[in-house]
């Protein structure tokens, strides 16, 4: 130790202690002293990146889902105003302090996770009393001066315009007639809410992209390839179908019978094209005007009318298929999700021919005599 400042002698000291004190943890007898082996070691690391990275993301994804749902705790219905242009945390600190939602930070983590953060509308809200987060962003995204409007499977554009013109004050009948009608067909039929200042364009894009949100899965290449026929032709034939059957479970099989008639290069032969056609034929007759039927003639025709007469079905139209050929030009009808589905998965049967009864039945037959006995029996 001779020539060490008295620094050094004690520094030099801690670190023998240091070395011993290592030497004897690691000869202690690890039966006897809380001291890990190798194997617990690698076991401890496992268990601990287990519950790291699969047990806490799991535990913390269910408690999101029911934090979402679970009913805020105030026991009074709030009245809340969302002004234009306030951010989303403006919105969810304003809430978290009014006792409208239980965390302020949940809030905007499902507008965000759901995509929802630049659909919350402007307007005056009456909260009722324990809103669930879900509940309260669904709310948000229809301002109080949306109105809402069903359109119903199997409409025409001109049934859709005249509801949307008796609803909303911006809509016009000859106006969206005119400017919609190469979507019949993909005019979505579904419950809507609209701004009461919604013009023809912005519901046009609103039914149209629906269609797109819901038929996307469906409508794709491959389920287009396996049943041979390109989205165009889906949709018409769905668009006739829809008005042809209303049960379910013959929509399939009508959808069959009538691809292998249009496949075959042959008539479709389907009432629904005559009853378009006869709808407006008569009432358009000779007149020249921009729409036609316009809004007052529409108001009073019979959109679908069920009894048809030769003349009716010897019309010349390329929409008539009891006198032309496959296809019409395009749909007759807003066809529903189920419809499109049916004739994307036709049902392949023995059956040629189909009618259906005034009790809405569907009756098929395997040729043309038994179309002609069912015919005389139930029409």
């Amino acid at each position: 130790m001779l020539g060490l400042t008295f620094e050094h002698s004690i520094k030099l000291s801690g670190n023998i202690f240091f070395m011993e004190a290592l030497q004897s943890i690691e000869s202690l007898d690890p039966k006897k002293f809380y001291v890990l082996t190798k194997n617990q070691k690698l076991v401890a690391t496992i268990a601990i990146s287990f519950a790291i990275f699969v047990a806490a993301p799991i535990l913390l994804f269910f408690y999101y889902k029911f934090a979402v749902t679970r009913p805020s705790q105030t026991a009074n219905e709030i009245t809340y105003e969302i002004h234009g242009g306030a951010s989303i945390d403006e919105i969810s600190r304003e809430l978290a302090d009014i006792g409208a939602i239980n965390s302020a930070a949940l809030f905007k983590l499902y507008l965000v996770i759901n995509d929802l953060q630049d659909k919350i509308q402007a307007g005056v809200y009456v909260i009722p009393a324990g809103t669930s987060v879900a509940r309260l962003a669904a709310q948000f995204q229809h301002g109080v001066n949306d109105i809402k409007i069903t359109f119903v499977e199997g409409w025409r554009l001109e049934e859709i315009a005249l509801l949307a013109t008796q609803k909303l004050k911006h809509v016009g009948y000859e106006g969206l007639v005119t400017a919609a009608a190469k979507y019949e067909g993909y005019l979505f039929p579904d419950t809507y809410f609209f701004n009461s200042d919604v013009s023809e364009v912005g519901l046009i894009e609103k039914l149209t992209k629906n269609f797109r949100a819901k038929t996307e899965d469906i409508l794709t290449e491959a389920a287009l390839g396996k049943v041979g026929l390109t989205e165009k032709e889906v949709v018409i034939l769905a668009s006739i179908v829809e008005r042809e059957v209303s049960a379910k479970e013959d929509r399939s099989i009508v959808a069959g019978i009538l691809i292998d008639r249009y496949k075959e290069g042959g008539r479709l032969d389907a009432d629904a094209t005559t009853q378009y056609v006869k709808a407006t034929r008569y009432i358009c007759s000779g007149l020249e005007q921009i729409v036609c039927p316009n809004e007052e003639q529409a108001k009073v025709a019979d959109w679908w009318p069920k009894v048809l007469l030769q003349h009716d079905l010897d019309a010349k139209s390329p929409y008539n298929t009891r006198m032309s050929a496959g296809l019409p030009p395009s749909s007759i009808s807003n066809p529903g999700l189920s419809t499109i589905v049916a004739v994307l998965n036709p049902t392949k049967s023995e059956y040629r021919y189909y009618l259906t009864d005034k009790d809405g039945v569907t009756h098929y037959a395997k040729t043309l005599d038994e179309h002609n006995s069912n015919i005389r029996k139930y029409l």
